[in-house]
């Protein structure tokens, strides 16, 4: 397996967005637009800067407050209507919780499932006919990939969109993960959906991020990378995106001059600038001139305006590995598999949202429509009941 591929196929793996994963461990379509020019590092040449400035840093510490302001809604899925063992959630509105729910790794058939959050009973929304990975959703509309979720390359994939107002579902891409390049995985801004989409052509290797416009269902190329794999690779490899107001955030491996690196660079106005390089990033996010990202040493919030730097250690081999934005002072991540944090800038404090010990497993947190959320697994109760927690932010 060449270099490079193994890169991407590791960190599908370690990072991806699949709903197995999050608890228990916790030929590109002719319908393509023209490259969107103001993002498109294909279509405009793009200025660089490959040395960020250097910020000045402040460690995060755990805050003792009470937390009487953020008071969550909590929910068990206890009803019979809900399916048992080990789940994630995936989109939250005002009226459901959404969630997939694994029903056999041999052979898969997995189904969207609806929690109510007024009746806390479920609903089977869609069986698929293999396995569904990288649940997301905008509005009243879920999407999904299906494949068979069995492999993490070499199968042909489709994008599916539900309408919850009407129940109907729609196909709206597909294609080929070939040369054991990953599958798409979903992120959301606006009213936009985003993916990765590989091609192999000869010794080179595609990756681009598309753009699908949920309003208008226009599809376009936001940024194409080429490495060329020969005996000396050369170029880059797109390993993961995420959309962020005015810029993109892109992960990615670079292959020169017989060296290779993994960097995070930001995209924007037909400028790149590279904000990590060799770090050991998990999971990333965004906002404004703001950034997040976790790995093996903990949480860091980089503020590129103010020029500050926020770090949250870690005291465990188990790292953080997830970040999400709430707001542009507030990011919320998961740490040790175990517990969420708010961390704030302002008042440089990292506030607990489990309080009830250890022992526990939650899930990565997720950020929709105002509302945080992240399912927690009592394993020491019975039949290892999940509840939902729910936060509405401000």
């Amino acid at each position: 397996m060449k270099y490079i591929l193994m890169i991407a196929s590791a960190l599908f793996l370690l990072v991806g967005c699949s709903h197995k994963e999050e608890i228990k461990k916790e030929s590109l379509g002719e319908t393509l637009h023209a490259p969107d020019t103001s993002m498109s590092n294909e279509a405009t040449p793009v200025s660089t800067n490959e040395n960020p400035t250097t910020t000045s840093e402040h460690l995060i510490s755990i805050s003792k407050d009470p937390i009487d302001h953020l008071t969550p809604d909590s929910d068990e899925l206890t009803d019979s209507s809900c399916p048992k063992g080990m789940i994630a959630p995936s989109y939250i509105t005002d009226q459901s919780i959404f969630y997939v729910d694994d029903q056999s790794s041999e052979q898969p058939r997995d189904q969207i499932i609806a929690f109510s959050r007024l009746s806390e009973t479920c609903d089977v929304l869609y069986e698929a006919t293999e396995g569904i990975n990288s649940l997301v959703g905008i509005d009243q509309t879920l999407y999904w990939t299906e494949y068979d979720t069995r492999r993490t390359s070499d199968v042909s994939w489709t994008i599916h969109a539900l309408d919850l107002d009407t129940g109907k579902v729609q196909t709206i891409h597909e294609g080929e993960s070939t040369n054991e390049n990953p599958t798409p995985i979903l992120t959301t801004h606006d009213q936009a959906l985003n993916w990765i989409q590989y091609e192999v052509k000869d010794d080179r290797v595609i990756s681009q991020v598309i753009s699908y416009d949920t309003k208008t269902s226009e599809v376009r190329i936001l940024v194409t990378a080429q490495l060329n794999e020969t005996k000396n690779p050369d170029g880059d490899y797109i390993l993961e995106q995420k959309r962020t107001a005015n810029s993109l955030l892109l992960h990615k491996a670079i292959s020169k001059d017989g060296e290779r690196m993994l960097t995070l660079e930001r995209v924007a106005d037909n400028e790149k600038k590279t904000l990590l390089t060799d770090e050991g990033i998990l999971n990333f996010d965004g906002m404004d001139d703001r950034f997040a990202y976790t790995s093996d040493e903990g949480l860091t919030i980089v503020d590129g305006g103010k020029e500050e730097t926020y770090r949250f250690k870690t005291t465990s081999r188990t790292p953080s590995d997830a970040a999400v934005f709430v707001n542009p002072h507030t990011v919320a991540f998961r740490d040790r598999a175990e517990n969420v944090y708010l961390a704030d800038l302002d008042t440089k404090t990292a506030l607990a949202l489990r309080r009830d010990g250890f022992g526990h497993t939650a899930s990565k947190p997720i950020y929709f429509n105002n509302t945080l959320c992240f399912a927690v697994l009592q394993v020491e109760s019975p039949g290892e009941s999940v509840t939902f927690y729910t936060y509405k932010m401000k």
